[in-house]
């Protein structure tokens, strides 16, 4: 793929992409997934085929709270080419993640829960500011300390001896 000085990288021809469906391009932070036409558009929402998720179109906000947000490039079609932004992502990861763990705790969303501690990882938030914050939750909104806070402090107390991966 060529890549021009302003940012953007050539993911192809609209042609090519027509005809494949799909091309995945190398981002700024990881990589891109561009995709001719795959959901349906309506008033700048799109609704996956997938799960059914829907989002807003400009900020890859999703309306709902068991999916996540995906991060929004900007896409130009330039002479009938397709050039795709190479940054994305969110300007603050640990505190969206953070907020996104929130999210799921309150809402009892184990998916949520799951990426949103992998997330805070990713973003280098340390291991005990993740137990932190998910003890705090649970000390203040689930009838006081039962066995799911005894087992995550027996967890964190082990942290130390276990060897990652």
């Amino acid at each position: 793929m060529d890549a021009a000085d302003d940012g953007f990288v050539l993911a192809g021809s609209l042609e090519e992409l027509r005809a494949k469906g799909r091309r995945i391009v190398q981002g700024g932070y990881g990589p891109i997934l561009v995709i001719h036409e795959r959901g349906t558009v309506e008033d700048g929402i799109l609704t996956c085929h997938w799960h059914h998720a829907r989002f807003d179109l400009e900020s890859g906000c999703t309306f709902d709270l068991w999916a996540d947000d995906v991060p929004a490039c900007a896409v130009e079609l330039r002479n009938g080419d397709v050039w795709v932004a190479t940054a994305f992502g969110h300007s603050d990861p640990a505190t969206h993640w953070h907020q996104r763990l929130a999210d799921g705790l309150a809402h009892d969303l184990g998916l949520v829960i799951a990426k949103s501690v992998q997330g805070q990882l990713a973003a280098g938030v340390p291991v005990a500011e993740i137990v932190r914050q998910v003890a705090r939750f649970g000390a203040k909104n689930r009838d006081g300390w039962g066995v799911g806070l005894t087992v995550l402090t027996a967890l964190a107390n082990l942290l130390s001896v276990l060897p990652e991966g």
